[in-house]
């Protein structure tokens, strides 16, 4: 029965099904010599289950030891240099203390965002200018109401022009430096491919079930800042190691980038 529900819960490999049937041929036989025949003492019965009880158990916690190994070597080497996915837009997030209310990291993206891609720097001191940044697209009504906030919050505002020139939002008037991020990316596409892995030996094929290797592929496009609208909420004003938390709003209003450099 126990083996009848593993086949059924798992794609299992063919090891599995070779360790599962001897353990279950052993058993009957057991159970035969001892009830039916008669051939065995009740105190060598109990032995012996024990004895295949613990070799089938050590079996099954090797497999189990063999699949998480390779499965979690797998997942390393997929997730190798994956910098960008929309299902991890909460790790592009600024921190939320450096942030008005309102423009704080929710739970969930509201209704209108379309799309939503996130880049994040996981190991801080391995990066001498690491930033973390979060794009959404989607319905501008949603993205004025972040704008709206950042208006009432921002310490500076600028244009970012055509030619990448800070200019004052309202006079046009050319603003003075600031250590703001001159481009961005932005996901396209999210896709699975096969991983075109080694064809496998007939060892390999006894340890693991055939299944389907895939890989996450990113299609990703580079953008500029320029066109933008800029609310900036904290700059230090160090030009050799910055740290800014703003907010950019493309012109046509379909596109807020929360970005932050620590």
């Amino acid at each position: 029965m126990l083996f009848v529900i593993v086949v059924v819960l798992f794609n299992i490999a063919p090891i599995t099904y070779i360790v599962f049937g001897i353990a279950i041929v052993l058993s009957v036989l057991l159970q035969y010599r001892r009830f039916k025949k008669q051939s065995i003492s009740e105190k060598t019965h109990s032995r012996l289950t024990c004895a295949l009880f613990i070799v089938v158990t050590l079996s099954i916690s090797w497999l189990v030891a063999d699949w998480f190994k390779y499965d979690t070597q797998t997942t390393h080497d997929q997730m190798d240099g994956f910098e960008f996915s929309t299902m991890d837009w909460k790790r592009g997030w600024p921190n939320n203390k450096e942030l008005p209310e309102g423009l704080k990291r929710p739970n969930a993206l509201p209704d209108g965002i379309l799309r939503a891609s996130a880049s994040g720097d996981s190991l801080v001191w391995a990066n001498a200018y690491p930033t973390r940044y979060t794009v959404l697209e989607g319905d501008p009504k949603v993205i004025s109401q972040y704008e709206m906030i950042a208006k009432q919050n921002a310490t500076y505002t600028a244009q970012i022009d055509a030619d990448g020139v800070l200019r004052d939002l309202d006079t046009g008037e050319k603003k003075r430096f600031i250590s703001h991020p001159d481009s961005y990316n932005i996901i396209e596409s999210i896709e699975e491919e096969p991983l075109n892995l080694p064809q496998r030996n007939f060892i390999e094929w006894l340890r693991f079930a055939p299944r389907k290797e895939t890989k996450t592929v990113v299609k990703d496009t580079y953008n500029s800042t320029r066109n933008h609208r800029l609310y900036v909420f904290v700059d230090d004003g160090n030009t050799k190691r910055p740290h800014f938390v703003e907010l950019l709003i493309s012109n046509d209003g379909t596109r807020a980038v929360f970005y932050q450099s620590k």
